[in-house]
């Protein structure tokens, strides 16, 4: 696991030693579209999707606070379909241990928002128990996509 990034808000690793074109992120804090850091943290795993050719991202949000409705927006308006365009299947989601943050997850992954600018199948954002479940759940993302 090799650390590609750090700020007060994100953390993200490549992980493609033990699976293949993944990598995994801690989110942390409460995200503003206003606060340059959150949106940076975004920035740089998109540029690593499209330079490294990344499928697979496991986001591990157990130490976000929440999330700002104008960020979702912006999640839903440019990252999401950027994320697509540039080459990412899947984000498998471990859940917030605070109550703001599992509130802010429902609404950043809810399917209705989440397709209002990507297709249906496009991007598949599972949740996982535990991140060995979601290392497993990606190689089959992973391997699944490799056939098709």
């Amino acid at each position: 696991m090799k650390k590609i990034f750090e700020n007060k808000h994100t953390e993200i690793y490549d992980i493609r030693d033990e699976v293949p074109h993944t990598v995994f992120a801690y989110w942390k804090g409460y995200l503003i579209h206003s606060n340059p850091e959150a949106i940076e943290a975004c920035e740089q795993s998109l540029d690593y999707f499209k330079k490294e050719n990344i499928k697979v991202m496991i986001s591990d949000h157990v130490y976000l606070e929440g999330a700002a409705v104008p960020f979702l927006e912006w999640l839903h308006d440019y990252y999401f379909p950027k994320a697509v365009e540039n080459g990412l299947k899947a984000e498998i989601v471990l859940d917030s241990e605070h109550a703001i943050g599992k509130i802010s997850l429902d609404l950043m992954y809810d399917e209705q928002d989440l397709h209002k600018k990507i297709k249906k199948g496009e991007l598949f954002t599972p949740k996982a128990e535990n991140l060995d479940i979601a290392k497993k759940m990606a190689q089959k993302i992973i391997a699944d996509s490799m056939m098709a």
